[in-house]
């Protein structure tokens, strides 16, 4: 819950201050903001710090002898009795957990507690299986008992606002009439072959006659006016053409517990925009870098509203910025650090994304070469890697439209393979919690901005750490195939207001192919500044470091290559906005 102080200091030190004055420090950490966190005390008198808690922190104590924490109107005081020597002072806390009371509207309540986190700052509803009601299959939570409060997939995160407990109300959808369907019996279980209902919203029921039902067969639900299908929890498969020539449908609500989905299980559904996954199974990648994108995307949602610097592209933003000063130096801006993973497509991402921008905010894209063809938005087809960023809160998916992507259902049934394999895990695991490598640490791994923040020491020499040598040549990347989607993207963004900058990722400079020569680079830099309808920061050139500040990898930049990096692009920025101000490098 800390990090390692920044200042020491102390009355022996400052020949300036008088020698009957000491300083006290507070220890900096995520769990708490100060007031005043240095301040000068007269030797042997008391000294008074005001803490605020961070959002799922509960302050509990601190290692000064003697000191006292004790509860206040808006968070703590801390009070050091007698201060004698100049000191440091380490304040811990624990991770507290929010109550919620989920109410099945039938009369059955159920309470359970989560832990809030520092950067999970929303809450997860719980799973499918909480409740169980007769001809009826739960297709969400809300906050409301009418629905009219945030009504979100089971698993998926809802906004506190304060709430102690927090209330949730299930959402149900009565099955649509067994006489509607045809099916056959193998085993145990009903295979539904076909269907006549005209129902606005189609909910398959979870049995037929006493038997689950566990498959659709090819055309079992084909050519019907439904504009929402509901299948239940149990569903094992969906065969090719499951569903398909449904016009007017918009809406697939379906569970992850599937074992068996055909890459073509949904066919000439033109209109199909919404779907609205539910966890029914124990998360699998709560804790390592894929959980990520659900806490970046909670602090995206809480600033939706605020001017924002959204910083973009795979790994090497999440390692390659020091928001903290981006923040101090642009006072006008909350920053948010969105980077993830480069080898799933952009296209998504970004569109989630685009949602929750307004005029007047920023984004700062920079795509990672060595991933072009999903960094440049080349293609708007989903991955399993996708779904693995959305599992740790699939409302997320259920805000993405469909009809702006393609392969959902081959991604999601190659994602539902992957993870059946893997250990269950809790969404009370946070990634701030383990380092890259999945190691627990007792410093939090990610701060409040989406920064992997760990220290990252220099590399030993400037040697790549790969063999993969990136191109960085007009050949490699011709402005048709990859600048034109790219620029289709930002067009989007430039439409809302959104101001876009480009500028390249960190990349070790001797990690480069032999084409990639000096003019060649040159002559891709001039390329992308004439094709892009986005500014450009900096050169190719700016982003070529030397392997000594590269930590791992070839793009992961140490703890002061961040920083020397964030400098760099803030003096471009301030360039840009007019803020003739700017740092030394």
């Amino acid at each position: 819950m800390r990090r390692p102080a920044r200042v020491l200091s102390g009355c022996s030190h400052r020949p300036a201050r008088p020698a009957d004055t000491c300083q006290v420090v507070l220890e900096e950490s995520d769990a708490f903001t100060a007031d005043n966190p240095v301040q000068t005390v007269v030797r042997g008198e008391d000294v008074t710090f005001t803490l605020h808690p961070a959002q799922g922190c509960t302050l509990t104590g601190s290692d000064y002898p003697g000191a006292r924490l004790e509860p206040a109107a808006d968070g703590y005081t801390l009070t050091l009795e007698g201060v004698r020597y100049p000191a440091v002072v380490t304040v811990t806390a624990r991770k507290s957990d929010t109550a919620f009371v989920c109410h099945a509207n039938d009369g059955t309540d159920v309470t359970g507690t989560q832990a809030v986190l520092p950067v999970h700052t929303r809450l997860n509803t719980p799973a499918a299986g909480l409740f169980a009601r007769e001809g009826y299959t739960q297709t969400g939570w809300s906050t409301t008992p009418d629905g009219t409060g945030q009504t979100v997939v089971q698993g998926g995160r809802v906004d506190l606002n304060g709430q102690k407990p927090l209330d949730l109300y299930a959402r149900w959808q009565p099955w649509t009439d067994a006489a509607a369907f045809t099916w056959r019996l193998e085993g145990e279980g009903a295979v539904i072959t076909g269907c006549d209902s005209t129902d606005a919203v189609l909910a398959v029921p979870a049995a037929l006659d006493g038997h689950p039902v566990t498959a659709l067969a090819t055309g079992a639900l084909d050519g019907l006016p439904c504009r929402e299908i509901v299948l239940p929890q149990g569903l094992a498969r969906l065969e090719e053409g499951a569903i398909r020539n449904c016009d007017s449908l918009t809406t697939l609500t379906l569970f992850d517990d599937l074992t068996s989905l055909h890459a073509d299980a949904v066919q000439d559904c033109p209109n199909l925009q919404t779907l609205r996954l539910q966890a029914a199974t124990a998360p699998k990648y709560s804790g390592g870098y894929f959980a990520t994108f659900a806490d970046k995307y909670d602090r995206l949602l809480a600033l939706r509203q605020q001017k924002k610097l959204v910083l973009f592209s795979g790994s090497s933003t999440r390692f390659g910025y020091d928001s903290a000063l981006l923040d101090q130096a642009l006072p006008d801006y909350q920053v948010v650090n969105m980077g993830v993973f480069a080898y799933t497509n952009a296209t998504p991402q970004l569109l989630l994304i685009l949602d929750c921008m307004q005029a007047g905010d920023i984004l700062l894209d920079s795509p990672e070469f060595d991933a072009a063809q999903r960094q440049f938005c080349t293609t708007d087809k989903l991955d399993d890697s996708f779904f693995c960023l959305m599992e740790a809160n699939y409302q997320m998916l259920a805000a993405l439209d469909l009809r702006q992507t393609s392969g959902a259902f081959a991604a999601l049934g190659e994602y539902l393979t992957n993870r059946a394999a893997l250990p269950d895990k809790s969404y009370d695991l946070s990634p701030a919690d383990f380092d890259e490598d999945g190691n627990p640490t007792d410093t939090p791994s990610y701060n409040q901005y989406g920064d992997y923040c760990l220290y990252r020491p220099n590399a030993a020499d400037d040697a790549p750490v790969y063999g993969l040598a990136v191109e960085y040549t007009t050949h490699g990347l011709p402005a048709e195939q990859f600048v034109t989607p790219l620029n289709a993207m930002y067009r989007r963004f430039l439409d809302k207001g959104v101001q876009v900058f480009f500028t390249y990722a960190p990349r070790n400079s001797q990690a480069l192919s032999d084409n990639s020569t000096p003019e060649a680079r040159a002559e891709l830099d001039q390329s992308l500044r004439q094709n892009l309808c986005v500014p450009v920061l900096g050169t190719v050139e700016d982003s070529l470091w030397p392997g000594r500040y590269l930590y791992g990898t070839d793009n992961h930049l140490s703890t002061e290559g961040a920083t020397l990096r964030t400098r760099q692009v803030l003096n471009w920025l301030k360039v840009w906005l007019g803020d003739g101000v700017l740092l030394p490098d």
